[in-house]
């Protein structure tokens, strides 16, 4: 099969391109004898030869994603958890009322970024589970998504039937994954990578629908983190969104609470 390709030349689509930069990567794109690699990604590394791009206003005036994007920076996990939870309810009121109204079904979902186990005290996603169960949170309202769990499965998040509003993942998400429902990035991971954070950032991004709503919080992101690291890699994506918004006329929205 490989030397029939090789004999075809073909044309190489490569999704998440900043995946495939090893050398085995590379050695096998080559033994293919593309006559064309074309790379497709968010987060094109240094080396990429870009030859088209999507800005933000682009998606925003397709209805595709949801902008501004609200950014909290709180002082503990605790509160930072706590608040999301009380985010995540003021927006599902809203979106009752507008359903009420005749607008769409939107059930919000809060995506909690886990820590992985390093030590005791790390936040990790058994741990945020309980803290919700301790809160009041529903069990059968809570999903578990990580390499090693998964109650999400085939399950449409996006069904009236569905009762998940917490996800809580590491980094299994991060990316290649999307929800419309999703609203809500609360992560207790202390990241400093651009990337990732960009990645995860994306996961929270799609506008359901592919529509305007008529409540502004229906059509925001909103994150937020107690880890002046991640909040650090947050600023230069925050910066760049903001960079487009002084010349597209898209608003960026930061909030540091001490």
């Amino acid at each position: 099969m490989i030397q029939v390709l090789r004999y075809l030349s073909p044309v190489t689509v490569v999704d998440e391109s900043r995946n495939a930069g090893s050398k085995l990567s590379v050695e096998m794109l080559n033994n293919l004898n593309p006559a064309f690699i074309m790379e497709l990604t968010a987060t094109p590394r240094s080396s990429s030869n870009i030859i088209s791009y999507v800005d933000a206003r682009e998606l925003k005036k397709e209805n595709m994603v949801k902008l501004p994007v609200v950014v909290f920076n709180r002082n503990s996990r605790q509160t930072v958890i706590q608040d999301a939870i009380q985010l995540r309810g003021n927006i599902e009121k809203q979106a009752l009322t507008e359903q009420a109204a005749g607008g769409k079904y939107i059930r919000p979902i809060v995506l909690f970024q886990a820590q992985p186990k390093i030590n005791e005290g790390s936040d990790t996603f058994d741990k945020i589970k309980s803290l919700l169960i301790e809160m009041g949170i529903p069990q059968e309202q809570i999903a578990v998504k990580t390499s090693k769990a998964d109650d999400i499965g085939n399950t449409d998040l996006m069904s009236p039937s569905c009762e998940i509003r917490y996800i809580i993942t590491v980094n299994a998400l991060k990316e290649g994954w999307d929800c419309p429902f999703a609203y809500i990035l609360a992560s207790l991971a202390n990241k400093t990578s651009k990337v990732d954070v960009e990645q995860i950032l994306g996961r929270i991004l799609r506008q359901p629908y592919v529509c305007q709503h008529s409540a502004p919080l229906l059509n925001t992101s909103y994150v937020l983190t107690c880890s002046n690291d991640f909040c650090f890699a947050l600023d230069s994506i925050v910066a760049g969104l903001t960079s487009l918004a002084s010349a597209k006329g898209i608003t960026v929205l930061q909030k540091n609470v001490p």
